[in-house]
Parts: structure tokens; sequence; C-alpha cells
């Protein structure tokens, strides 16, 4: 997906100072690290700082880049624990969709509108993937943050293990977990993909 070597040309010279090549890292890798940011916060002005603050860290902490790595995997490392960091900071509350429990402390069935199957296939494809998008967009950080560079950067699993600095095994778990998790939610709000 992005070139190894010629990230690696390109970071030598940024740390020599030369401004080009910090242009040419923010624009091979702006819209996939605002994409990333942009799904876990699931808003575009928070997606917009982030992004932007990903590029500042990274350009301070490039004198620490281990060359021995690709670029995108550590950047991509920083771009998700950020994210992390800042979902924590929001002290985003996920709900327990088994049993919802109101303000009162009563327990009540939480009730989703089935919007049905539409006629027009285009519009339904729009719709299962908003749903999916949706469901994705509520798991826990770590879930989504995995679930989102394996199917969203296309990243493989040994990848995705460098970026997070996890175990190939934990990745495999976690994803496989984070599967699970999204089929019971999609099934729970009956949303039918």
């Amino acid at each position: 997906m992005f070139d190894r070597h010629q990230d690696l040309k390109t970071i030598r010279r940024c740390k020599r100072g030369d401004e080009a090549a910090f242009a040419e890292i923010l624009s091979r890798y702006r819209g996939a690290i605002y994409n990333l940011c942009f799904r876990m916060s699931r808003n575009t002005e928070d997606a917009t700082d982030l992004a932007q603050e990903v590029f500042i860290k990274v350009f301070g902490l490039l004198d620490r880049f281990d060359e021995s790595y690709a670029f995108s995997s550590w950047l991509f490392r920083i771009a998700t624990n950020h994210c992390i960091d800042f979902l924590r900071r929001k002290r985003m509350k996920f709900q327990s969709i088994d049993g919802a429990v109101g303000t009162d402390g009563e327990e009540y069935e939480l009730q989703l509108p089935d919007s049905g199957p539409q006629p027009d296939t285009v519009l339904q494809r729009k719709e299962a993937l908003s749903k999916l998008e949706e469901v994705i967009g509520d798991l826990p950080p770590h879930y989504k943050a995995i679930t989102l560079l394996r199917h969203d950067q296309q990243m493989s699993y040994e990848e995705i293990a460098e970026v997070l600095q996890l175990p190939l095994g934990t990745v495999k778990a976690r994803i496989h977990r984070a599967r699970n998790m999204v089929q019971q939610m999609l099934k729970t709000r009956n949303y039918e993909l």
C-alpha cells in the first residue's frame, strides 16, 4: 500500500530539515490518517484536529523513528494511540445493548427502528454500509481501531501487530472478537445487511 523504501528516503530528507520532504509525507498520508481519525472520533472537526495533532507529534518525534520498521506502521500506531487517548479523555461511555438501564436504575428494552429493505439496490447497499459504520463506531476504542486498520486501511494481521505493537495472536483474537461484537450488535439492532 505505501512504499517503504520511498518513505525511508523521504524521512531521511525530513530529518535533515527539508521542508519539501515534510510536505511529501503530509500529502502521502493526510487522507489515510484523517480517515482513521474520522472513523475513530465520528466527528469531522475532531478528526481534523486529531489528524493535525498526529502530524505535529510525528514530525516532532522523527528523530526517534527506528528505520528498521515501516514508517507507515509507526505513523498509524501514533495515530491510533492518539485517537484512543482522545476517546478516553472524552470519556465516551459504551452502553451495553444486552440490558439497557435507565437513569432510575430500571432495566428497559432497547428498541431500535427497523428501516426494512429498500427496493433500490444502491440505496440498500448505502444503508447497509451506514449501519455497519454505525455499529463499528460503537465498538470500544481498541476494537474499533483494530477493525478500521484491518478493513479500512486493508492492513494485514502482521502489519496491524507491528502498528499496535501487539503479538500476532492477540491481533487475530481481537479481530475475531470485534467481528463477533459487530455481528451481535447488528443482530440485536435488527439490522439486515
